[in-house]
């Protein structure tokens, strides 16, 4: 039996693209998914189908699959529904062994388009060539250069996998990594499903190097059982975070009519979750936090969390949201307390939130999360306020340009130097340092392009106490079901 990874190559790492309903009209999706693969920089040859036109967008034109002087490893295929089937049957006679449908107009429907995604998935079957699609997005590998798309996002490549059934909320996640500096490694809008289902592509990315986290949005399953066994072999390697969208009777009225999509119990969903070990997120924001809270982190061995704040008031919020997602604002030794001592501020209370209380004396940050990470006592870290962690200087709005980009250049320098010198401390002791920050003295935008210019150097950072507590919570839950089936982390 074919591996994944060999089955998916003419997938996401073509040699050569066929590209079925390719136009020069600029308002059709034929010429903006073509427009998107071209600016990518896709170095393979592409050959556009159109028996209208002798060259699309600069490249010359094919009228028919069986007029391409070799056999393309994908089609791209930007038709109407009716279409499609014939379209694949080409494909097939031509010894292509992929395609990707961005087409609607299927399933999703009902009627004949339920008929004419049966009709290709049959057609497609048969010749063995796999389906993404319909109704979908498209797909990207940015390590490839390859970006068959319908929007025009082109993220680095990076560490972090995108599954989902929507296209929208695909490009959502996709933004998200370009904006924070982290990029991805894979995205996969897979539609309607009407071939390859999602466990197809976890299972895939379960044993792709490029990838250490996968993101999904899953509106429903066609072989519930099928996914779970996948997923539980998965989860052993990297973590899963998702989201299971259609828990309420009109999130699963949508789906249906979205992607074709059952729903199912939500009750069932988060039972067997558990089992399988999914990270389940409740939204957007805590499904992007979350991947990349998993990225450059050990694993907790278990809830024991210290608290390292600038301020009293952000840590009491952070031990208020510890208590509510299930971490133990531990009590520290009388050992750790003094060892603290000898390192803040003489006004400082001794406790846990260790409140710095605005002390900003050089290298005490550092070397206290160093006593924090030695405690035996700990198993994480939650670090309020990165001020300590550089030589702060006041920046002003009215100061001239340069100077503020010289700042922000000297500013993340520094903090990527902390920031790696963190992250080494924490893989040594095997304890995460989730991180969640505001930059008073940044103006303009200088805060978002160092939380940015930091993400591109892989360190994530969060805007709030709540947040950063919340993404650690699902790394101990994820180790707690790593500790159950394995034993010790």
């Amino acid at each position: 039996m074919i591996d994944s990874q060999s089955r998916f190559q003419p997938l996401f790492d073509p040699k050569s693209i066929a590209f079925i309903g390719a136009s020069n009209a600029p308002g059709k999706w034929g010429c903006i998914v073509l427009k998107n693969l071209i600016a990518g920089g896709y170095s393979g040859s592409i050959y556009p189908i159109n028996p209208k036109e002798k060259i699309v967008q600069g490249i010359n034109a094919f009228s028919h699959i069986r007029d391409i002087p070799e056999t393309p490893d994908l089609a791209v295929i930007v038709i109407p529904p009716p279409a499609v089937p014939g379209a694949i049957e080409d494909c097939v006679q031509k010894g292509i062994r992929a395609g990707l449908i961005i087409t609607a107009g299927f399933a999703e429907v009902g009627g004949d388009g339920e008929k004419f995604q049966q009709d290709m998935v049959e057609k497609a079957r048969k010749g063995n060539m796999i389906l993404v699609g319909p109704n979908c997005n498209g797909v990207v590998k940015p390590s490839n250069k390859l970006f068959p798309q319908m929007p025009s996002v082109f993220p680095n490549p990076g560490a972090i996998a995108v599954v989902s059934q929507s296209g929208n909320v695909a490009t959502s996640l996709t933004r998200r990594a370009v904006k924070s500096g982290f990029g991805i490694s894979t995205m996969i809008s897979s539609g309607n499903e009407a071939d390859l289902h999602c466990e197809d592509y976890f299972s895939y990315l379960g044993d792709d190097p490029e990838t250490k986290v996968i993101i999904s949005y899953i509106e429903g399953f066609r072989d519930g059982r099928r996914f779970f066994d996948t997923i539980k072999k998965v989860t052993l390697k990297k973590p899963v975070v998702m989201i299971k969208a259609g828990s309420t009777d009109a999130g699963a009225q949508a789906a249906r009519s979205h992607t074709a999509s059952l729903a199912g119990s939500s009750g069932s969903f988060i039972g067997a979750s558990k089992q399988a070990g999914i990270t389940r997120a409740d939204n957007l924001e805590d499904l992007f936090n979350t991947g990349i809270g998993f990225l450059n982190q050990p694993i907790p061995r278990g809830n024991r969390t210290a608290i390292l704040t600038m301020g009293g008031g952000w840590g009491v919020l952070a031990a208020d949201a510890s208590s509510r997602y299930g971490l133990d604002v531990v009590r520290l030794s009388d050992k750790t307390l003094a060892a603290l001592d000898k390192i803040l501020p003489a006004w400082w209370n001794p406790g846990n939130p260790v409140d710095m209380v605005a002390g900003n004396i050089e290298g005490a940050m550092m070397k206290s999360i160093q006593v924090l990470l030695e405690a035996p006592e700990t198993d994480c870290l939650i670090l309020l306020g990165i001020m300590g962690l550089f030589k702060m200087r006041p920046v002003f709005d009215h100061m001239p340009e340069e100077k503020i980009k010289n700042h922000l250049k000297e500013t993340t320098h520094q903090l990527a130097e902390a920031f790696d010198e963190i992250r080494k401390m924490s893989h040594y002791h095997k304890k995460p340092v989730i991180s969640a920050t505001e930059l008073p003295f940044a103006v303009g935008d200088m805060e978002e392009r160092i939380f940015t210019m930091l993400g591109t150097k892989g360190f994530a950072l969060y805007k709030t106490p709540d947040t950063a507590a919340k993404v650690l919570s699902h790394l101990v839950d994820y180790g707690k079901y790593l500790k159950a089936v394995n034993g010790e982390l």
